[in-house]
């Protein structure tokens, strides 16, 4: 087989890869993508600070409040997207964990901000990480409950 063959193969294959995957409903193309990452991305941001918000105003950390952010991040991927797949289901994982660090650095950050501190002592790097180390390794109960919920998200997406 000559070159000019293979090359001739090769393109073939290739206008047959992008024939199906534009018309097939299961791919996203670039523009898709970045409009589910996006509001994804949003709407976990938004969703981490509402359940910081709840978790530090009612002083009481529920499994609820963590398996309804699960449910509605992923539920805004699988909307947006309008597809239930393992690609969508991993995105909303892990969107679903940075909605989880984000309730966190809000949990960490509200103290501070009553105290009249604010940023001046602590910087954003700090309470990442503070978070981060406070989601998993901190509270068992609340690290049970955000792999519990971190499951519901990739199951509900699929």
């Amino acid at each position: 087989m000559s070159f000019q063959d293979k090359y001739k193969e090769y393109k073939e294959r290739q206008e047959a890869k992008k024939y199906f995957r534009s018309n097939n409903d299961q791919f996203l193309d670039s523009t898709q993508w970045s409009k589910v990452i996006g509001i994804g991305l949003l709407t976990a941001i938004a969703a981490g600070v509402v359940l910081g918000i709840v978790i530090h105003s009612l002083h009481i950390t529920s499994s609820l409040f963590y398996i309804i952010c699960a449910l509605v991040v992923a539920g805004t991927v699988t909307k947006i997207s309008q597809i239930h797949s393992s690609q969508m289901a991993i995105l909303s994982v892990i969107l679903t964990v940075i909605c989880y660090v984000v309730g966190e650095m809000t949990m960490i950050y509200l103290p501070l901000h009553e105290a009249g501190m604010g940023m001046q002592f602590i910087s954003l790097l700090d309470i990442f990480t503070l978070s981060v180390r406070s989601l998993f390794v901190g509270d068992l109960f609340t690290t049970v409950v955000a792999i519990i919920g971190l499951f519901i998200a990739y199951a509900s997406a699929k």
